[in-house]
């Protein structure tokens, strides 16, 4: 999984104070988690104490402990004791590697990426749970709309997760302008990459802020953040691409990676990006956004909201509509799609058959609607109320502190439009969120990197990518000659290394369930 998405998802964590109601994605009562057996009732038995390790998404308030309202309300209604070691961002790399290594492994734990040696190892020592005779009978695990999520976390066809669902559409670094802008200059929304260019010269050109100054940057971008253009000319997603033999070859050295190369280059000659394209990094494009400085920029749609709320202290019109989709020059609509999960619950075989089947319980609870409603809202009538259709959090949710709960680290919310609901967004412009994430709904391009595990992959594809990369940043700046590129790439396909990361990949790719 890519780091990026956690940034999304501390969205969510924030998300409590938004009054829209979430989609309904699955049943479940109150307490159908307390079992063993998916949720039939029975006699409840002790409480099953439960120990995990998880990936603790940020808040700026610390992370909760056993005494936080939400937690023990979560316990409560599952009918177990919950053990939990929360791991910062900063450290998360570090400690789950200590952590896997050490043998000595909590019921559950949180793996962000399962395609490394060491996962990849442990799987095949038989160290986890194969969780695929279960799953069938949890009913809200096993709801058709999470088809895709099971299938794509598959390791060598069998089922050793919990996947962590996340929604496909809305997420990733994809081009946004303002719509305000548009509108003044009586500009169409971009459909093509020269459509694009046409409207970043317009915005040059033409003071769309009004203020009489030759002072706008059209888009801003930087070397790290203009990634979408390759992918839009190879049609692609992550760093690997479906030729039609059915084989995958790397992104990097593709021919139409050369052709978004020479896009990229010249829009930066003719002034469309920032001088400082070279170095500056996302917080800084986002600045240049939020002060009505630059007419656009790539990043995710749970960011739409906040860079128009900021530039909007500048400018009460202006707008960020993230682009419903583009035509690649091949003809085609593309837009970015990623994997309907976010890292994964891995069980050890050292927790019992029985202590299994009550972890799955407590997971099927929280992907029932009510589970996901108390991790995303909290206590109906204590943290949120109902008014008009929409769900409206109370006093008592900051007092209790829902958003820092971390209980959507823990309980994923299954909504296909969680990456379109911000804190404080307008019904209007959610309504805009909701338009433009129905377009992209209906284009979807498969990471066919993901779930593939090649040993060369990990340890000498990064040094390959990054020589790629470098010299791409000196071609865009007129350091380097377009051809300089070509005899790099030549020079990285001749390489034996490089043909066996080729070959490794399309090994697994070849032993991977067809995400389609």
């Amino acid at each position: 999984m890519k780091r990026t998405k956690k940034s999304l998802q501390l969205t969510l964590a924030s998300a409590v104070s938004l009054s829209l109601v979430l989609t309904a994605c699955g049943g479940g009562k109150e307490g159908s988690g307390g079992t063993d057996n998916g949720g039939t009732s029975s006699k409840p038995d002790a409480p099953a104490e439960i120990s995990m390790a998880v990936l603790g998404l940020g808040t700026g308030a610390g992370f909760p402990d056993s005494d936080n309202p939400l937690l023990k309300e979560m316990q409560k209604r599952t009918n177990t004791n919950l053990k939990i070691e929360w791991i910062s961002e900063s450290t998360y790399d570090d400690k789950i590697n200590v952590l896997l290594a050490s043998g000595k492994l909590p019921d559950m734990v949180f793996i962000e990426n399962a395609d490394t040696a060491q996962v990849r190892t442990l799987v095949d020592q038989g160290v986890f749970w194969d969780l695929s005779p279960f799953i069938k009978d949890y009913k809200n695990l096993s709801r058709a709309d999470l088809k895709e999520t099971w299938e794509t976390s598959k390791i060598n066809g069998k089922t050793f997760s919990i996947p962590r669902y996340y929604a496909s559409f809305g997420g990733g670094v994809f081009p946004q302008l303002r719509k305000d802008w548009l509108d003044k200059l009586g500009l169409k929304v971009p459909e093509t990459i020269d459509d694009f260019y046409n409207v970043l010269k317009a915005f040059k050109e033409k003071d769309p802020d009004g203020n009489g100054k030759n002072d706008t940057i059209p888009y801003a971008a930087s070397a790290d953040y203009i990634g979408w253009v390759t992918a839009l000319f190879n049609e692609t997603v992550g760093s690997w691409k479906l030729k039609p033999d059915g084989k995958i070859t790397p992104v990097i050295t593709e021919p139409e990676s050369r052709e978004a190369l020479v896009w990229i280059k010249k829009a930066y000659e003719d002034g469309l990006f920032p001088s400082d394209f070279a170095i500056l990094k996302l917080s800084q494009l986002g600045d240049l956004v939020k002060s009505g400085k630059a007419g656009g920029v790539g990043w995710s749609m749970p960011q739409a909201w906040p860079l128009t709320e900021a530039a909007r202290k500048t400018d009460p019109k202006a707008t960020m509509l993230p682009l419903p989709y583009m035509i690649s020059p091949k003809g085609n609509k593309y837009t970015h799609s990623g994997t309907p999960f976010y890292g994964e619950y891995f069980i050890p075989k050292s927790v019992s058959e029985a202590k299994v089947k009550k972890i799955l319980a407590f997971m099927d609870y929280g992907y029932s609607q009510e589970g996901n409603d108390l991790a995303f809202w909290g206590v109906k009538d204590v943290h949120y109320k109902e008014e008009g259709g929409k769900k409206v959090p109370t006093e008592q949710a900051k007092t209790d502190k829902v958003a820092e709960s971390g209980a959507t680290a823990l309980w994923a919310t299954i909504d296909p439009e969680s990456n379109i609901k911000v804190n404080g967004m307008p019904d209007d412009y959610y309504k805009l969120m909701q338009s433009v994430l129905a377009e992209r709904s209906k284009v979807r391009i498969y990471n066919h990197g993901e779930r593939t595990y090649s040993q060369a992959n990990i340890t000498q594809f990064p040094d390959f990518s990054k020589k790629i990369a470098d010299m791409r940043t000196k071609v865009i700046l007129g350091q380097e000659k377009i051809e300089a590129f070509d005899e790099l790439v030549a020079k990285i396909k001749a390489d034996a290394s490089f043909q066996k990361i080729i070959t490794e990949m399309n090994d697994s790719f070849a032993k991977r369930p067809d995400p389609k």
